[in-house]
């Protein structure tokens, strides 16, 4: 999506991403995938276990999801053959078809107006990165205005190129003389624009393929705020409920450059000691706000580097955040009470334990041995490596692997409470910067409401 910023307009200027690449996916999906209309592809999949997905554009990437059962595999494979060779032609739709796709779009886009949660969503997007343009959704307008013919050759380049593409399949394979004839057959198969002199080939220990493919990417100048940011978000609900969000900015010391693979490692360490110390600080605040004082359910504390640009030589950035569930009465208590853990955890007055760290690593080693079985924990770390800035220095997908698995097993073998605090103090310091967000039910401010904090009504300009 990064690739698809319009440089200006009436729409919201630099940054926006055009409405067309924001709804590609679901334009090309209504209007027919495969070379099949959906209605022809449903009849089609009736009675096999196929999932067939379009392709999915993130920040940085294009992703196909598909899953089947293992009977079904070879029909998979056709339809990805056939997702490729096939382009969507809106040309060849009826008007009436394509007014049906715009009512769908307009549907999905008044739906996220209605949704508290979705709501609540894009005003944390709004608030923790400045109201860049980039987390817009499209207008109705543009919606209204969408061009269908720019839609489809959005979505047509990005399944036009299987060289760009990286295919993972994980599950209960057919045996490999099986197998190999049928990737041979359908993938195999697929042309590439401009013939096979054009293909890049990334062999081991020459990794310009994947340092040309992170250095074509477009990055996104996406910024937490400077300041201390506190907002309420008073919205309509059928189902009163607080939702309450504690945000921090976190930047990563170690930087992985070109050509070193002791680089790579450290960047590897400190986010594995990061993630460590999100699922203490996860189990801690269950403890105090849940177990001790009996006001929430659960806490869920998460990192996200998803917008973080992927070239070699800048800092990962991303954010921790803190969330939970509570009585709207009591949610600016409950953010008093977590802040007040943190710095009691910063200073020692309430530190984490040996105790503490070895259950931390036994549920981390419980859950790690739970996912190792699991078909999707396979496909997502291998795409997460193949598209890794470890991978971009060591241009073998074996070798990033094993230096993965290395630094893991490392991390969580010398993990130990000192380090926890380590972790804690330079990447939540006492003076970080933070953003609490609130959703409060619209229709009466809690009483302990703090009168001269400043508010948010629930309205979207952009719809």
């Amino acid at each position: 999506l990064s690739e698809h910023q319009d440089a200006g307009g009436i729409f919201g200027g630099s940054g926006v991403v055009s409405c067309e690449a924001q709804t590609c996916s679901m334009s090309a999906l209504m209007l027919g995938i495969c070379g099949l209309s959906v209605e022809s592809l449903q009849e089609c999949l009736d009675g096999r276990r196929v999932d067939p997905s379009p392709p999915n554009l993130e920040a940085y990437s294009t992703g196909i999801d598909c899953s089947a059962s293992p009977a079904d595999l070879e029909q998979l494979l056709m339809l990805m053959h056939l997702l490729f060779m096939c382009p969507v032609e809106p040309g060849e739709t009826s008007r009436g078809r394509l007014s049906l796709v715009k009512f769908g779009l307009l549907a999905w886009r008044l739906g996220e107006n209605r949704d508290p949660a979705a709501l609540f969503r894009r005003r944390v997007q709004k608030c923790i990165t400045g109201d860049h343009p980039f987390t817009r959704l499209p207008s109705l307008w543009s919606i209204l205005r969408l061009n269908f013919r720019r839609a489809s050759a959005i979505f047509n380049e990005r399944a036009s190129s299987p060289r760009d593409w990286t295919f993972v399949l994980v599950g209960r394979l057919p045996p490999k003389e099986t197998l190999l004839p049928m990737l041979e057959m359908f993938l195999g198969s697929i042309p590439n624009p401009g013939g096979a002199d054009t293909v890049l080939h990334s062999r081991g220990g020459e990794p310009s393929h994947e340092l040309a493919a992170l250095s074509a990417v477009t990055p996104l100048d996406i910024r937490f705020p400077t300041k201390n940011v506190r907002e309420e978000v008073w919205l309509r609900m059928v189902d009163p409920k607080g939702s309450s969000l504690l945000i921090f900015p976190v930047s990563l010391s170690a930087v992985a450059v070109e050509g070193s693979v002791d680089s790579a490692k450290a960047e590897l360490r400190e986010l594995f000691r990061l993630r460590l110390l999100v699922r203490l600080l996860q189990t801690r605040l269950i403890e105090v706000l849940r177990f001790k004082r009996g006001q929430v359910y659960g806490v869920s504390v998460a990192d996200d580097f998803s917008l973080s640009p992927p070239h070699l030589g800048r800092p990962r950035t991303g954010t921790i955040s803190i969330g939970f569930e509570c009585d709207p009465a009591e949610s600016d208590e409950l953010v008093a009470a977590t802040q007040e853990e943190l710095q009691h955890l910063r200073d020692g007055t309430s530190a984490f334990t040996e105790e503490n760290v070895s259950a931390a690593l036994e549920q981390e080693k419980r859950e790690f041995e739970e996912a190792f079985h699991k078909n999707d924990w396979w496909a997502n770390t291998l795409l997460d490596l193949y598209f890794a800035r470890c991978q971009a220095i060591t241009g073998e997908i074996g070798a990033s692997v094993a230096l993965w698995w290395q630094v893991r097993a490392d991390i969580v073998g010398s993990f130990d409470a000192a380090e926890a605090l380590k972790v804690l103090h330079s990447t939540l310091p006492g003076d970080a910067t933070s953003a609490v967000i609130l959703m409060r039910p619209k229709g009466g401010r809690p009483k302990n409401a703090d009168s001269t904090a400043p508010s948010a009504a629930a309205g979207d300009s952009s719809g």
